[in-house]
């Protein structure tokens, strides 16, 4: 009899860890699946980023391209026209004209095609020689 029951619990004791082991094999495969589930979502998501990062780099130098050709640009700076280009006002990157000129708000005269600045024409045709030579002239000097 003593036999008997010390089987049996035996039997119970490895039918318990049997199924211990098969509840630990079942998180395990739910697991797996989880991750895989993840690993599909975030190799669809990293998909989509590099679709939406090409067409905002495809839009990005169709910008620079429009509005870094070298088109002529006419300044009226407190009554005095000076004529210049695109390319030239934006040389210097983070500059007034820089962000005047990319901010797409600035626009010119609907009349006369020239952009108004409302400063004193004085000292701008050396602001203008700076942009366009790298250099500080004054009075033909450096």
């Amino acid at each position: 009899w003593i036999l008997f029951e010390s089987g049996s619990f035996l039997f119970r004791t490895m039918e318990t860890v049997l199924n211990s082991y098969t509840a630990v094999e079942d998180a395990f495969r739910s697991f797996i699946n989880t991750l895989t589930d993840i690993q599909d979502s975030a190799q669809h998501k990293w998909i989509q980023f590099k679709r939406q990062r090409s067409v905002l780099a495809r839009n990005i130098a169709e910008y620079n391209k429009q509005t870094n050709s070298s088109q002529k640009i006419s300044l009226d700076v407190g009554g005095t026209v000076f004529n210049t280009t695109s390319e030239t006002l934006l040389k210097q990157e983070e500059s007034f004209f820089w962000g005047m000129l990319r901010s797409g708000e600035w626009q010119p005269d609907k009349e006369t095609g020239q952009y108004f600045i409302d400063r004193s024409p004085h000292m701008f045709g050396i602001i203008l020689d700076y942009l366009r030579h790298g250099e500080m002239r004054v009075d033909g000097n450096k």
